[in-house]
């Protein structure tokens, strides 16, 4: 496994979600494989619409689609021929632990876990955020990739249903590519397709479209409290409680927390 933490890099990611052939009314039941492009400058997300691209960072996923329960290989993931550099590698990582949709906002999850998995290599995202994997790129510098989602019990039984948020972003091995920005996937798991659209919808608004005020809400619960100060703490040195966007937790991000402290605009 390999956790990117370049910061300097001079091309970022646009992932691009492009909806498949099954495509309904409902958001939770779309079916997306995020498709990936290199562009410098800015990172976009968008979503293939009949109007055209449009913005989006949150993607829907359903567990037992496939009648498994409990698992899902959507999204997919894919970058047209030419997008890479052949024999580089393209991957993922989880910027934040897994959190369960309460009807209102999102919570830290139990003994819940989703492993990410593809042939041997996996990674299981739990309460915190976690390096992923990457897998090579193909000869022609596309990459195509379904990678297996499962949800699973680290200790008691698993809960017989709920909505499950994580937060991603994609990464290159190439020394030149930017991280893309954090996206999220929002997984059903045997609620109603309302529920879910609903959870999608509240991480649209707090989550996609959060700006600076709220970035130290760490843990999405519209307050920026002492579980935010616990986060950002456990991720000392890491990425994984950055909010200035410099790649690193510390004092910078701490400063910044503290002054932004109290419920969120």
């Amino acid at each position: 496994m390999k956790m990117n933490t370049n910061t300097n890099r001079s091309t970022a990611f646009a992932c691009i979600a492009a909806a498949t052939a099954l495509i309904t009314s409902s958001a939770s039941a779309q079916h997306f494989d995020i498709i990936i492009h290199r562009m410098d400058g800015a990172v976009t997300t968008s979503i293939d619409t009949a109007s055209g691209l449009v913005a989006n960072r949150v993607f829907s996923a359903d567990f037992g689609a496939t009648g498994v329960p409990d698992f899902t290989d959507e999204p997919g993931f894919i970058a047209p021929a030419g997008t890479f550099e052949p024999g580089t590698r393209t991957g993922f990582n989880s910027l934040a632990g897994l959190r369960r949709f309460n009807g209102e906002s999102l919570e830290p999850v139990g003994d819940e876990r989703i492993e990410a998995s593809y042939l041997i290599l996996s990674s299981v995202i739990g309460s915190e955020a976690s390096p992923g994997f990457d897998l090579t790129v193909q000869s022609d510098g596309g990459w195509h990739r379904h990678l297996n989602f499962t949800l699973f019990s680290a200790g008691a039984k698993l809960s017989p249903s709920g909505i499950y948020v994580v937060e991603l972003e994609l990464y290159a091995t190439d020394g030149v590519t930017k991280p893309s920005a954090p996206f999220w996937i929002v997984f059903n798991d045997d609620r109603s397709e309302a529920e879910h659209d609903a959870a999608i919808a509240w991480v649209e608004a707090n989550l996609a479209g959060s700006g600076p005020p709220c970035s130290s809400d760490l843990n999405a619960d519209g307050s920026v409290t002492a579980p935010d100060l616990s986060i950002l703490l456990s991720a000392w040195g890491t990425g994984g409680g950055d909010i200035n966007g410099d790649g690193t937790t510390n004092a910078i991000d701490l400063a910044a927390m503290l002054s932004a402290w109290g419920p969120c605009p």
